[in-house]
Formats: structure tokens, sequence, C-alpha cells
């Protein structure tokens, strides 16, 4: 039969009035015949421009009814006898006969269709029947697809999944999803879901829940999700291909309900392979499997999220509570920077996912907060640890036997700054961090300017130039203070060659001066002690140069924070020693006097008490590398206003430049509170200039808001309690900077 060419309709058949009922019947009769042909498959001796014209004409009659019923009739007739065909075969090859009548049934309508053509786009239409290859699909599922045939169909549907899930080989892998194909084609809602979804998932259930009890009791958690991965994907691979979109999302959920929400507690609990198992035996890839699996069960992750978080708070805590510790703080923060290193890999590895349409990896948002939580928790713990990171940054940096190659600083600073975070009180660290900085660049003990300049450079991008700007006004007083010491060289070598210089003689000393602003630097105390006139005298010479360039100044001599190199002679050789200015001090009086007491040297120096006796004590200590340079009475523990202390006129040294650093006292308590209490007088001067910061430019504001806006803008620096604001509101309102609104008593009102 062809059915392709030019159609071409005689005009005759354009008259209604010569064609009755019989010219119809007579024309029905024709394409029934051909029907029988076609389902015969003799159909290549048909004409489908004959068949097509009498279609039309039946139709452009006013016989589309006839044609209509006739044609259903006779599908039905013959389909009804397929039946009885497909019925008599047994199991091994009812489905693959089932397939073969229902494609040959398929093309057969297909074609009838093509003749019927003109019948689909007017009668059918006018009238809203099903189309003619509609029709036909419908009458096989009506006709085949009787409760006998599906319950067969059903039985070896179940059948052939079943061995597919037990990895037994299946005759024809294809057999499945035609079969599934030819219960959609013909009705989803009639045929595919009662007469096999509901069936399948029902059996689905059954075989996972087995499967799961079975196989969780005989093997260690990590093998049990594998198992579980390996069901989901070939559940996932066969409902793709044979089902229906729905159906896959449906075994998905009753996978997930039944393998992994069911056992989301025993998996981190099972013993000798549960979570806690794989975190105390730092087992990542497992950890990722869980992670995997329980997320997608909705709330499945939070037994596994509160274990990470008591596991790593439990670690944190052995090492921040540790009483031994205290006496080894560079110890502590190892351990706490190599934890906090664990806990970034924990996450990276094991509690990451990839971003839709990326690549890119990120960590889990919940496990990420909690981790951060408990870091919070962990690093505000001890009270000194402030203190405590600040020395060990200290002890990196400076020159000694702790200082670290040039290309390890950036991994140093990383691992710092990512312990920096969660300190609540940063504040206190500044405070600490200056003092130290100041140290080590006062006494030139800084092992590189840049590795300093980029850990505040660090800190600037993550805490903001707030934080950093004392910090970077240091390093500004020591770059202009060189600068200053450059000229003040130049100009003293000008004026020595001269006759009459203003300053009349050029000081015997090399003299150079770091001029530090006030408010940059750790300033603690303003010491005025007695200095010997030639040193005196190179003194005022360096003030009157200074001040004759910056008018408006004013200098105060912080001699506790300087140093000098002294030239020690009268021995077999000479030496030279490097001292604190204190210890210089000292030195000068026993130029003159072999021996002194200790209220003589006190009297000479004017040196405090608390620093004269480290000073002096650290002269009179022998170590492996020289003599003492001072001698104390033997057996004296306890320095008294008579203990006497004479030169050592036996001094020998293996090294010619000989380093006597000050007897290095730990701070205790009572320096630690002392710490304290000038941070917390900061803190009132920070939450004063907030407070009004925040009123003047809100002009009025209610009490709560007022509390939460400064929070805001403190917690980059400290946590202030309400309580501590409170007091500093009532400060500013006696000191008139604002006042109570009259309305109400929880208001306040910037007053100008």
């Amino acid at each position: 039969m062809k059915l392709s060419g030019k159609l071409h309709i005689p005009n005759y058949i354009k008259s209604k009035a010569s064609f009755g009922q019989q010219d119809a019947e007579e024309k029905w009769l024709k394409i029934k015949d051909a029907i029988e042909h076609i389902y015969d498959e003799n159909a290549s001796s048909l004409s489908y421009q004959v068949l097509y014209t009498c279609g039309y004409q039946i139709v452009l009659h006013k016989h589309g009814e006839l044609l209509y019923s006739g044609v259903e009739r006779t599908l039905k007739q013959y389909i009804q006898g397929l039946r009885a065909i497909i019925m008599q075969h047994h199991d091994e090859v009812f489905l693959k006969k089932l397939l073969e009548q229902w494609e040959k049934h398929r093309t057969a309508v297909s074609m009838v269709r093509d003749i019927l053509m003109y019948l689909d786009r007017t009668y059918v239409k006018t009238h809203q029947k099903m189309s003619v290859y509609t029709l036909g699909i419908t009458l096989f599922g009506k006709e085949v697809f009787t409760q006998d045939t599906l319950t067969r169909i059903q039985r070896l549907l179940m059948g052939i999944i079943h061995k597919d899930r037990n990895g037994e080989d299946i005759a024809d892998g294809f057999l499945l999803k035609d079969i599934i194909q030819m219960m959609l084609q013909i009705s989803k809602t009639e045929v595919y879901e009662p007469h096999f979804e509901q069936e399948y998932l029902k059996r689905s259930r059954e075989f996972f829940v087995a499967e799961a009890q079975e196989y969780f009791e005989n093997s260690t958690a990590t093998d049990y999700l594998k198992r579980v991965k390996e069901r989901l994907r070939s559940e996932r691979e066969r409902a793709s291909r044979c089902m229906d979109p729905s159906t896959r999302i449906k075994i998905e959920n009753l996978i997930k309900k039944c393998m992994i929400e069911e056992y989301q507690f025993l998996i981190i609990e099972k013993p000798g392979s549960g979570c806690r198992v794989m975190l105390e035996n730092w087992k990542l890839d497992e950890l990722a499997l869980v992670y995997e699996f329980l997320g997608l069960v909705p709330s499945a992750l939070k037994p596994c999220l509160e274990l990470v978080n008591s596991y790593t708070r439990e670690k944190g805590f052995a090492v921040i509570k540790d009483e031994g510790k205290d006496a080894k703080p560079m110890e502590l923060i190892e351990d706490l920077i190599m934890l906090r290193e664990a806990s970034d890999e924990l996450l990276d590895r094991s509690f990451s996912h990839y971003q839709p349409g990326s690549q890119q990896r990120v960590c889990d948002k919940d496990f990420t907060l909690g981790i951060r939580d408990t870091w919070n928790e962990i690093v505000n713990e001890h009270e000194r640890f402030p203190e405590y990171l600040s020395l060990y940054i200290d002890s990196k940096l400076k020159k000694g036997k702790q200082q670290i190659n040039e290309n390890e600083f950036d991994q140093l600073f990383n691992q710092v700054i990512a312990l920096f975070r969660h300190l609540r009180d940063k504040d206190i660290f500044e405070r600490y961090y200056k003092t130290h900085l100041a140290k080590r660049l006062l006494h030139d003990k800084s092992q590189s300017d840049e590795a300093e300049k980029s850990f505040i450079s660090k800190l600037k991008n993550e805490f903001g130039f707030h934080f950093t700007t004392k910090l970077e006004g240091m390093f500004a007083d020591m770059r202009i203070s060189q600068e200053t010491n450059d000229r003040y060289k130049t100009f003293m070598q000008r004026n020595s060659s001269e006759e009459e210089s203003q300053l009349n003689a050029a000081p015997p000393i090399d003299l150079s001066v770091q001029v530090l602003t006030t408010g940059f630097w750790p300033v603690t105390q303003m010491v005025s002690v007695s200095v010997p006139p030639h040193i005196a005298d190179t003194v005022n010479a360096f003030e009157k140069f200074y001040l004759d360039a910056h008018s408006g100044r004013r200098l105060t001599w912080q001699y506790n924070m300087g140093s000098a190199d002294v030239r020690m002679n009268g021995f077999t050789k000479s030496y030279e020693l490097s001292v604190s200015s204190f210890q210089m001090l000292i030195l000068m009086l026993f130029n003159e006097n072999s021996e002194l007491t200790y209220q003589q040297v006190l009297d000479g120096t004017k040196i405090p008490a608390k620093d004269i006796k480290r000073n002096l004590l650290s002269l009179t200590v022998k170590t492996t590398a020289h003599d003492r340079v001072l001698n104390r009475p033997k057996g004296v523990k306890t320095i008294s206003s008579n203990t006497v202390f004479s030169t050592n006129d036996k001094f020998k040294s293996k090294k010619v430049k000989v380093k006597i650093a000050p007897v290095v006292i730990k701070q205790d308590a009572q320096q630690v509170a002392q710490t304290q209490e000038k941070v917390d007088e900061e803190r009132k001067w920070q939450l004063d200039a907030a407070i009004v910061r925040i009123m003047k430019m809100r002009r009025v504001l209610a009490h709560r808001d007022l509390i939460l806006e400064v929070t805001k803008q403190m917690s980059s620096r400290f946590m202030p309690s309400p309580d501590s604001i409170k007091k500093r509101i009532e400060s500013l309102i006696e000191r008139d900077y604002m006042g109570r609104v009259i309305e109400g008593e929880h208001a306040y009102e910037y007053i100008a």
C-alpha cells in the first residue's frame, strides 16, 4: 500500500445530491475489507488514494457516524481474537508474544489512521470523539488487559524485577521496559498505576525492609551505606530506563525511608563501626559516605551534627582545660592549631558537597556553623588565651630558637587568624600583641619587618582598619624615627667640625632615638631617673635638634624601654655589653666605685625598686657563655638595702659582645588583673564613643535598639554585656551628652 504521492480527488465526488446511505455503506465495506487486509499483513495491494477517497466521501456526505462506529466494531472484533491467541502461550514466552501482537496492532492502527485522516480532522474533532489511533490503543487495553491478563502480566513483571535485584540473569533485557511502556501508552491511570506501580512499590518496600535488616546486622556501618548506595543506583537506573518519571521519585523516597531514615540513629551509634568510631579513627571518606546518604533525608543529619560538635568540644576542652598547659602556653596554642586544622579538614573532606552546576565543593552550612560555635566555646573558655596566642606569634616572629623560615609565615598567620576569629575579647589580644610587637621593634628582635606587616595586613583584611590603626602607627613611628636619626647624625657631623657650634660640643655618645606617638605604643609608666651628665648632654642635644624641627611638641624620655651597648675595659681584652638602659645606668655607677650597696645603687639611679632588682640581679648571673658582671654575697637570696654588689675583676666571656638580658619575671595573677583593668578602662571610652556616635546619627532611639546597635558595633573587638552598656548610658546622661525622652523611660535623645 503506497502512502506517498500527490492526492487527486475527482470532481464528481464533490456533488452531495447523488450520494446516499447505500453509497456510504458500499464505501464502508471497501474500508472494512482494507482493514482486514491490513491486519492480515496483506496491505501491499491496497490503494491509499481510493481508500482515502472513500472515507472522505462518507464523512463529507454526513455519514461520519457510520464510518466511526464501523471502524470501532471492526477493531474490537479483531482485538478480541488477539487476546485468545496471546493467553494460550505459557509464561516463558507470554510477555514476548504479547509485545509482538501489540506492535502488530499499533502498526495496523497507524495505517488505518492514515486512511481515515479526514475523519480525524473533521468528524472526530466536531463530535469530540477519540482519534482513530487512540481508539485502537484504548480498545486494545479494554479487550486484552482484562483482570486475569493484568494479574498474569503483573506477576511476570515482578518476577523479572526480583531476579534483577538478586543479580540473576534476565533473558531479554528490553522486555521489562517495553511491557511497561505499553502499559503507560494504553493508560497511566487505569493500567500502569493500579496494575503495576502499586504492586511494584508494595513489593519494593518489603524487599528493602528485609534487605536493610539483614545487611545492617551482618556488616559495618560503612559497608551498609555502600550497599544502600548501590541499591539506590540500581533502582534509579531501572526506574529511569523503564518507568514513568514519577515512579522513580517514589522508589527513591521508598529507599530513603526504609534504608536510611529508619537507620539514621543506628548508623551513628553502631558499635565498632558507627560515626563515633569513624571520628576516633579519622575515617573521613567513610564519614563523607554518611553525610552523602543521611543528607538525602530531611533532619537525618542532626544526630551526626550533634556528634561532631560534641567530639570537637571534647577534644578542644581536653587541651584548653589542661592545667599543665598553663606552664607551656606555646604547646597549648600548637595543640589548638592542630585541632582547628583537623576541624577544617573534617569539613572539607567529609561534610561538603558540589554546588549545583559547578565543580567547586562547598562545606555544609549547618556543620560549618556548628564547628564555628563549638570553637567559640573552646577558645573563650580560657581567660588567658589572648595572651598565650600573642606569645605564640611573638615566639615565631622574633629572632631566636623558635623562629621559623620566611616561607612558613603565611601558613602561620592563617593558622593564628583561624583561632583568632573565634576570640570574643579581641581587644585583650590587641593589648598583649602591641606590647610584644613594641619589644620586638624597639629592641630590634623582629625577624622580618615584611612578615610583621603581612600579619597586620591580614588582621586588617579580616577585622577592619580600626583594629590595626595603632599597630600600623607603630611601624610608621619606626620609619619616621629612622629618618630623624639619619638627619640628626648628618647634623652632628656637620657641626662637629665647627669651632663654635650651636651645641658647643659634639656629645661623645652615639645616640639612636625612637620617637613614639603617645596612644600608639603600650607605654605603661613615666619613669624619672638620674642620668650621668655626659648622657644627659647627649639627650639634651637630640631634644633641642628635634624640638627646633617640630615646634609645639614635647618629648618624654622612656628609659625603661631603651637599650645600650657599654664597653667594659680593665680585663685581658675589652668586652662590649648589650644591656637595657636601666642596666647601663647601674653599670655607670661602678666607673667610680668597685662596690656599692643596693641602697646606694637605688639612690644613684632613681630607678623604681621593682625594676632595679631584676636588672641588677641579671648582672650577677653566670651563664655557660660568660661570667657574672657583678658579684653579690654568696648565699644571699633576699636583697636588702645593705646588700653589697662589686665588680667581677675575673670576668671572662667566650664572645667579645655579651648580651645581658634582664631577669624575666613571669606574669602573675596580679599583673593579669592589672592588664584586664586597663582593658576595661579602654572599653569604657570605646563604649562611650560608640553610644555618642549612634545617638548623634539617630537623634532619638529606644533603649533596646541602642543596646543592639552598640553590641553590633563593638562585637568586632569585644562582646559588651547589656549591663556595661547601660552603665555607660547612665554616665553619658550625667555628663549631659544625652537624656531620657520625657514621654517614656525606655528611649533616649541626643543632646547637641
